[in-house]
């Protein structure tokens, strides 16, 4: 067999093996212990001199910047994003190709959020998935979120709507609580973070303060332009229109495009 040839762009000094990034991803990272993502063994790593030890430095008549510094630094930057991201551990470290489509409409969810992964950040519009449990709502919009950050290495953060997210709210508001007084702080770094998932949006909706909230928040992404990603088990068309008095709902066809994933919940398969 023919050795495989390290190919490079007459621009760029990556390789193919890396999709022209010079960072691959370490599949079995969880078992050796290593990080999640290495630089490319055939573009960077043969040029590498300091021996992958912080801060990338090499001394020869004089100490010097190694070539592989960029890249490494980049891969430290990633981590430290991630680590802050909110990703369930479940989901955590998980790519598009991981993704099964079971149906024509998971199928086609996984075509819109492989286009949003290439084309980023020149997307017009967020995602608004809806289906019923069990169906890889979830998995999917983490998979978006992960791919944006190790790609992009882009500010990036999930949260998921329970009651636990309100009441980590309310807390804000007693002066006992340890989280008093950053409310605003808290509610800052949602509205601007670069990326941000929602999931379950919709379920929880029993006080007018709720409902301002949640509208607060989507409003508040798109007056700043923020790309979004909803999750939800119910259809928002219905879900929404009393929600804040249809308010949420026009933001959301304004700012998201509308992808419905149904079928059959594939842990009964588990």
């Amino acid at each position: 067999m023919q050795k495989k040839v390290c190919e490079r762009n007459s621009d760029k000094k990556f390789c193919s093996f890396c999709d022209h990034t010079g960072i691959v991803r370490h599949s079995y990272f969880e078992h050796t212990g290593e990080m999640p993502m290495e630089p490319c063994p055939h573009c960077i790593v043969p040029h590498c001199r300091c021996g992958g030890e912080d801060p990338y430095y090499y001394f020869d008549d004089g100490i010097k910047e190694c070539y592989c510094r960029p890249i490494r630094m980049k891969i430290d930057l990633i981590n430290q994003i991630y680590q802050r991201s909110g990703i369930d551990k479940r989901y955590r470290w998980r790519f598009i190709n991981e993704y099964q489509s079971r149906n024509k409409m998971s199928e086609a969810a996984k075509l819109a959020a492989y286009e949003i992964i290439q084309k980023f950040p020149n997307v017009d519009k967020g995602l608004f998935i809806w289906g019923n449990p069990g169906t890889g709502k979830t998995f999917l919009s983490t998979i978006i979120l992960t791919e944006l950050i190790t790609r992009y290495a882009i500010e990036g953060r999930y949260i998921k709507i329970t009651r636990g997210f309100f009441n980590r709210l309310r807390s804000t508001f007693v002066e006992t609580s340890e989280t008093y007084g950053t409310s605003s702080a808290i509610e800052k770094e949602f509205a601007e973070v670069d990326v941000l998932v929602v999931d379950d949006f919709g379920t929880q909706r029993d006080s007018p303060w709720e409902q301002e909230t949640l509208y607060n928040l989507v409003d508040a992404r798109y007056e700043a332009e923020k790309f979004t990603i909803f999750t939800s088990n119910n259809n928002p068309h219905k879900s929404l229109t009393d929600i804040a008095g249809g308010r949420i709902l026009s933001r959301i066809k304004e700012m998201c495009r509308i992808v419905e994933i149904s079928g059959q919940d594939f842990r009964d398969s588990l």
